[in-house]
């Protein structure tokens, strides 16, 4: 396997893969993207038990990860931007909205055919009601010649490339009569193991069924590769990932969409989701 490539712009750099369209990608992720080891939190339960990542949204787009898993709340007590904040279940992160779309914008300056999916996967309610609308109207001032319109999604990265220089991100999240038809997809569905797992032999267990009869292709699919304890917190599984899903031990990452793991930097995921990529191409 090829190594030899620059994870800031994997995508780019291997033309090739555009071809296919981000659901038919292999495509490393970050879960919780929005809890890092450089962000702030309460002191009970602090970071040991809530960050994810280890390092801001551009350092994870840096180091590969093309779809970021957010989980994002509106406190009601708070105004403009930085009433949305991050969250890991009920603890808040000081990561902000504002902090996503400056990070994710500058990156796409640097690495202007890259694509990026922001998954969405939850819009909270913290000290009232989530203030859909002006999330919505965030998302367009700071992003909206960047997205690509939800009615050309299916396209393939060479047919995103010539309808724009710059549509590069895909947006999805919960339906909300307050969200623009246009420019947001629907929620992503996370295949994730809904009972309470701390064993890496559980989660390869749940991940040996999914691949079994894994979603299709029409539309984009997570898979979280990610476990959690009560001691360690978010565990870091880099041996195990690079075992389960090289190319030429398994056929995971070929089957998968989405991979979204924890501590990105840590594993081979970005390497072997273009390596896997590339087996999709030549098959």
């Amino acid at each position: 396997m090829n190594s030899n490539f620059s994870k800031n712009n994997w995508m780019s750099s291997t033309p090739d893969i555009d071809v296919l369209s981000l659901a038919e990608l292999s495509l490393p992720g970050t879960h919780n993207a929005g809890c890092d080891r450089k962000a702030s939190y309460a002191l009970v339960p602090g970071p040991h038990h809530l960050a994810c990542q280890n390092d801001s949204f551009y350092s994870q787009l840096s180091n590969g990860s093309r779809a970021l898993d957010l989980r994002l709340a509106s406190l009601a007590k708070e105004k403009g931007i930085l009433k949305y904040r991050f969250r890991h279940n009920n603890f808040l992160s000081s990561r902000t909205l504002f902090d996503l779309l400056f990070e994710v914008k500058n990156f796409l300056h640097l690495n202007p055919d890259e694509f990026i999916i922001l998954d969405f996967h939850e819009l909270a309610d913290s000290e009232g009601k989530f203030d859909f609308k002006g999330f919505n109207d965030y998302l367009i001032e700071y992003l909206g010649p960047r997205i690509i319109p939800t009615y050309n999604t299916d396209l393939s990265l060479a047919q995103l490339k010539r309808i724009s220089p710059i549509q590069r991100i895909l947006v999805c999240a919960p339906g909300h009569d307050d969200l623009d038809k246009n420019l947001f997809n629907r929620k992503i569905e996370h295949q994730w193991e809904e009972k309470s797992s701390t064993r890496a032999d559980d989660l390869k267990g749940y991940i040996t069924r999914v691949m079994r009869t894994p979603p299709g292709s029409w539309a984009p699919w997570s898979l979280s590769a990610a476990t959690w304890t009560l001691l360690l917190g978010p565990v870091r599984l880099h041996k195990e990932l690079d075992e389960w899903f090289d190319p030429e031990k398994s056929d995971w990452a070929e089957k998968s969409n989405i991979i979204n793991v924890d501590f990105i930097e840590d594993s081979k995921i970005v390497a072997y989701c273009r390596a896997a990529n590339l087996k999709k191409i030549r098959q």
